[in-house]
């Protein structure tokens, strides 16, 4: 089924919208638009303070990489770290994983995205931040 995890800047907290399923197939996309209209009529607290837009600049989901097949979150934070945080069916716990660690390059990039395994962080198919300003990475 089809979740939605969602930022609130307000909170600085992760939430978790859950799907309901749509007659036929997918989700029906009227139970992700409202907390209301979701499985069991509440968001729930996916992830504790902390998650800002101004601590977590970027964040990106995907699929599982660590093959357990719920799909992980990707942040670079504020001091140009980026974490690998293994997804959860309930709420994410701990501060993640350091995949990249602090520094004053990965603070200036866009946006993090999909890769196939080429640029600063090829290790295979994964995550790849985006520079800024035309660079081609560090």
């Amino acid at each position: 089924m089809t979740d939605l995890v969602y930022r609130s800047d307000v909170s600085g907290k992760l939430w978790l919208r859950k799907g309901i399923a749509a007659s036929g197939s997918g989700v029906d996309l009227t139970s992700l638009a409202t907390a209301a209209n979701s499985s069991g009529g509440a968001d729930n607290e996916y992830g504790a303070s902390g998650w800002s837009s101004s601590a977590v600049p970027h964040l990106m989901g995907t699929p599982s990489a660590n093959g357990d097949t719920i799909p992980d979150l990707w942040a670079v934070l504020a001091d140009g770290s980026m974490r690998f945080h293994s997804g959860s069916k309930t709420a994410l716990t701990g501060p993640g994983a350091e995949i990249i660690a602090r520094a004053d390059y990965w603070k200036t990039r866009i946006a993090i995205g999909w890769g196939r395994g080429r640029g600063p962080l090829s290790r295979g198919p994964g995550p790849c931040v985006t520079a800024g300003s035309g660079s081609k990475g560090p």
